[in-house]
């Protein structure tokens, strides 16, 4: 479950950046004129409409991701290395969006596009923000942090740039934890 929460929320970050690129280079390579005309029907809501139920499947996986985080299932050292991997693996992702909706708000008539990706962005980071949640919970549960801490970790788990500097100090403060070896390899 863990590892299907962190490969889903790092693939829709990655569709997020994908859907730009092919409606940019429809028509000039043969793979996107192939997606949009064959798999897409010509309507950027088909991609769109797959990415967000996508999403929402993620969500209720984070959901499932935090519950049993809380009831013990993974060590916190191991939920804390998978956030802060799953926020630096993404920062490639992040930036090609960041790029193309910088661009798109340079022409009056793209400016749709950088709003509809600064929507899907906030919904990507919500779903890493509810992975981290996980992952700061466990913290404090262990003692490795304080409730204070928990909690400014987690709400900063939700803001773009502080997410990846968190994710590591939660790590960090993972490393002096001792994890009895049924939580490093659950059966």
């Amino acid at each position: 479950m863990k590892k299907a929460a962190a490969i889903g929320n790092i693939l829709f970050t990655y569709l997020i950046a994908l859907l730009p690129v092919l409606l940019f280079t429809y028509g000039k390579t043969g793979v996107s004129t192939f997606l949009w005309e064959h798999l897409f029907l010509g309507n950027v809501f088909v991609p769109l409409g797959f990415t967000l139920l996508f999403g929402i499947v993620m969500y209720i996986v984070n959901i499932l991701v935090i519950i049993k985080a809380s009831r013990g299932r993974w060590s916190v050292r191991e939920l804390a290395r998978t956030n802060m991997l799953i926020k630096i693996i993404q920062i490639p992702a992040y930036v090609v969006i960041f790029i193309i909706g910088l661009l798109c708000c340079l022409m009056i008539f793209t400016i749709g596009i950088s709003l509809a990706l600064l929507l899907l962005d906030l919904f990507s980071i919500g779903l890493t923000g509810l992975f981290a949640c996980a992952a700061f919970y466990r913290l404090r549960k262990e003692q490795l942090i304080s409730s204070n801490m928990q909690m400014l970790c987690s709400l900063a788990s939700f803001l773009f740039c502080a997410d990846v500097v968190i994710a590591v100090i939660g790590y960090r403060a993972s490393l002096p934890a001792k994890s009895s070896p049924e939580q490093e390899f659950p059966s």
